[in-house]
């Protein structure tokens, strides 16, 4: 009987935590939820993959062979291994630090293995003395279009490879490299027509037209250079001159209080710390290579108190998000990119132990005990 209350008891325990959930302890386990997601969605389509191919009745499946002459290269995993190895380095510039190394080092084997596998397919075609002789035509056959070359998916790669980037960094970067996405898919969304409206003459009249051949994209490329080197500058800071908002008096001093009426915190001032040292702050906090270099700080319990946040990582956005032990915000500090000081002017809170991240890279956090 008694075993059997114990097991009541921990069923109701369980029932408890998903009738009242801890909220901070949830939010906690979202990037382990998404890692397990992703993780499972690429079990899935790796046994999706086992699964394509043709099914023949009988005893079992038969090996095609090749007709005589050609050369047809073995399956291989060496794409789906880089693209894992991709997916580790796009892990690593979000977190940083050694995920950053694992992710390229393993992108560096998956390729080379890929590369040792089309080094022994070129060398088995080589010694191949049967392969046929290709015979280059001036064009299709008769009612057959074929579409001409292009560097359309060349350029969208490199767009969407900015757009990675523009994920990373954040903010004006982020802002231009959807820019040269869209610029891009819009290119490629011309030259579809293009093609189309050929096709559709060449139905209506017999007369086969292909599109002119493409020049290499110099000006495009030049457009993407130039769009993502003023967002870097803007996003340094650079542009506009850092003098030009001297004098408006909108900067608040480490020791104004926040504005009357607030809501418990959620949200706070900030101003740039200017000549304000950040010695003068009740609590400091430092950001540098995408984590918290004081992730265990005190402060005054009980008053509002200023925390100077230094962010040290240059062009990237950071800010200070201090939560309560049930999950809610207490404060929530401005984003702003490094490297820059700010002064946050936070509210009273009550003593005890806060937790607080980044809210642009959650791995980042830290402790802050008020006494």
């Amino acid at each position: 009987m008694e075993k059997l209350q114990e097991l009541w008891t921990q069923i109701l325990d369980v029932l408890s935590k998903l009738v009242i959930p801890d909220w901070g302890a949830l939010v906690a386990l979202l990037p382990v939820l998404l890692l397990a997601l992703i993780v499972g969605w690429m079990l899935f389509l790796l046994r999706q993959y086992s699964r394509v191919g043709p099914r023949e009745r009988g005893p079992g499946p038969r090996q095609a062979v090749a007709p005589r002459g050609v050369h047809a290269p073995g399956p291989s995993w060496a794409p789906i291994f880089t693209g894992v190895g991709g997916a580790l380095v796009f892990f690593g510039l979000v977190f940083g630090g050694w995920m950053l190394i694992l992710g390229l080092a393993a992108l560096a084997l998956t390729l080379l293995y890929w590369l040792r596998e089309a080094m022994v397919d070129y060398d088995h075609t080589e010694q191949s003395s049967t392969l046929p002789v290709v015979i280059e035509h001036a064009g299709p056959p008769p009612g057959v279009h074929v579409p001409g070359p292009t560097f359309l998916p060349v350029v969208t790669a490199v767009a969407a490879a900015i757009l990675f980037a523009g994920l990373v960094v954040g903010g004006w970067v982020l802002i231009a490299a959807i820019i040269c996405l869209i610029v891009g898919i819009l290119g490629w969304l011309r030259a579809a027509v293009l093609e189309y409206r050929l096709t559709v003459e060449a139905d209506r009249t017999g007369h086969l037209r292909n599109a002119p051949p493409p020049a290499f994209p110099a000006g495009l490329f030049a457009f993407f250079v130039v769009v993502m080197f003023v967002a870097a500058i803007v996003q340094a800071g650079v542009l506009p001159p850092s003098g030009a908002s001297a004098g408006t008096g909108a900067s608040a001093s480490p020791g104004a209080s926040v504005a009357a009426g607030g809501s418990g915190g959620s949200s706070g001032s900030s101003a740039p710390s200017g000549g304000q040292p950040a010695a003068a702050a009740d609590v400091s906090i430092v950001a540098y290579q995408v984590a918290y270099t004081t992730t265990d700080v005190d402060g005054p319990a009980g008053k509002p108190f200023t925390i100077a946040f230094e962010n040290q990582d240059s062009a990237v956005p950071h800010n200070v998000d201090i939560t309560k032990p049930d999950g809610s915000d207490a404060f929530k500090g401005d984003i702003f990119p490094g490297v820059a000081t700010k002064i946050y002017q936070v509210p009273a809170l009550p003593a005890g132990t806060y937790a607080f991240h980044c809210d642009v890279h959650p791995n980042m956090v830290g402790t802050l005990t008020l006494k």
